[in-house]
């Protein structure tokens, strides 16, 4: 696949995403607007993508590579997570100074609404299949280390974990491995993708409203941006690479683990840093410099990824 290729591919979501900032400045998009956006998008259209994309999907014909991905999931996210707070305290970060918050930021990339139209883009969607049970363990490693960092591993509000999207993979996984997929009626089968192909416009608008509202609202602090960014953009996708090439793991997770591998930081670890006591200002910096230095470096990434794994 041609560096031309992918960058084809890339390029909508972040003009996408550049739509949702200049909505927001001439106030098309107003921020009294966004829960409610937010709240039907992971609650409706979020699910009917899920459910449509993972019952009957061929790519998940082998239920241990379906729960390999889970393990991944979780796995290389808290070891990006702690890796990325060690990195911090190196650099001299305090703990309650941004330390704790720069190890959540860094060690979460995005893993939802940037990284879907990449992977369907590139691969077809029955690799989003794939990609939604991965998630699962990235959305546990979520509320379990990464606000555990924050708050104390005991006080980890693990049970945010179970929300509509992990609950709707659960259903649909069920569904899917009980052989339900034939026997649902057409006009469901396209109530579902009509529906689940609202949620990542809407979602990358708001993304994009959501991080020009974040520009310029903190003073830039070089040390960080320019170390997130190359642990995001480098290190840890190499390390990611490299448990890829390890491990005995399907070619579709293979796919799925090139594409994570290029994605910059989660924009949602901001608001779990603002809610659970993290230092905000950290998170919005690393969230920026990752997003803008993926602009350039996600189609190299991805290339070097395929080729690194023989895809």
């Amino acid at each position: 696949m041609s560096l031309l290729t992918i960058l084809t591919a890339t390029l909508p979501i972040y003009l996408m995403m550049i739509a949702g900032g200049v909505a927001r400045k001439l106030r098309w998009m107003p921020k009294e607007t966004d829960t409610g956006v937010m709240h039907l998008t992971v609650r409706l259209l979020f699910p009917c993508l899920i459910i449509e994309r993972i019952v009957g999907n061929s790519a998940l014909a082998n239920p241990s590579q379906v729960l390999l991905a889970a393990v991944l999931g979780f796995s290389i996210a808290a070891l990006a997570v702690l890796v990325s707070y060690l990195i911090a305290r190196l650099l001299g970060m305090k703990s309650g100074a941004g330390a704790r918050t720069f190890g959540l930021a860094t060690g979460f990339q995005n893993y939802g609404f940037v990284a879907i139209p990449v992977t369907q883009a590139l691969f077809g969607p029955d690799l989003i299949g794939v990609l939604f049970t991965f998630s699962v363990g990235v959305e546990f490693a979520m509320w379990t280390v990464g606000v555990g960092l924050l708050t104390g591993f005991s006080n980890a509000p693990w049970r945010q974990a179970v929300n509509a999207p992990v609950i709707s993979t659960l259903v649909a996984l069920a569904l899917h491995y009980g052989g339900a997929g034939p026997y649902i009626p057409e006009a469901i089968h396209t109530f579902l993708a009509t529906l689940g192909a609202c949620a990542i416009p809407l979602s990358l608008l708001l993304i994009g409203g959501s991080i020009a509202d974040l520009i310029g609202t903190e003073p830039i602090r070089w040390n960080v941006a320019i170390t997130s960014a190359l642990m995001r953009q480098i290190l840890l996708p190499i390390m990611m690479l490299a448990i890829a090439a390890a491990m005995p793991i399907s070619h579709e997770l293979k796919q799925v683990l090139c594409v994570q591998a290029a994605m910059p930081a989660a924009v949602f670890t901001i608001v779990i840093s603002r809610h659970y006591g993290g230092h905000a200002p950290t998170a919005v910096l690393v969230v920026l410099a990752t997003s803008f230095v993926s602009l350039f470096t996600i189609p190299v990434a991805i290339r070097f990824g395929m080729r690194f794994l023989g895809l």
